[in-house]
């Protein structure tokens, strides 16, 4: 599989976790869903590394602009809760469901 994402490390990372492989062979549905979180979290957190960055900037370049700035904060703040909302689904899904989602580990 050809890696679509060359610039960013991380969302390529994301990307190997899922192979074809893995997916032929994953056999049930707690292992789809392992795989499928290892790719959300590892996507999601370099949409919100890239979203942080991008808040910067506007923060700032915004100059004391108090529109500017309160659209950089709600960016930060939306990405945290963001970020808290994909790792409390992994706590969701390991000690509630009851998916392993460190399959080398018992």
């Amino acid at each position: 599989m050809e890696k679509f994402f060359k610039i960013w490390p991380i969302i390529a990372r994301a990307q190997e976790v899922i192979d074809e492989g893995d997916l032929r062979t994953a056999g049930s549905v707690g292992n789809y869903i392992t795989l499928l979180y290892k790719w959300v979290l590892g996507t999601g957190t370099a949409v919100a590394i890239l979203i942080v960055i991008y808040a910067g900037y506007l923060y700032a370049t915004s100059q004391g602009n108090p529109d500017s700035t309160k659209t950089a904060k709600d960016l930060i703040i939306g990405v945290l809760v963001g970020l808290a909302l994909i790792i409390l689904a992994g706590v969701i899904l390991n000690n509630v469901v009851g998916v392993n989602l460190n399959p080398g580990s018992k």
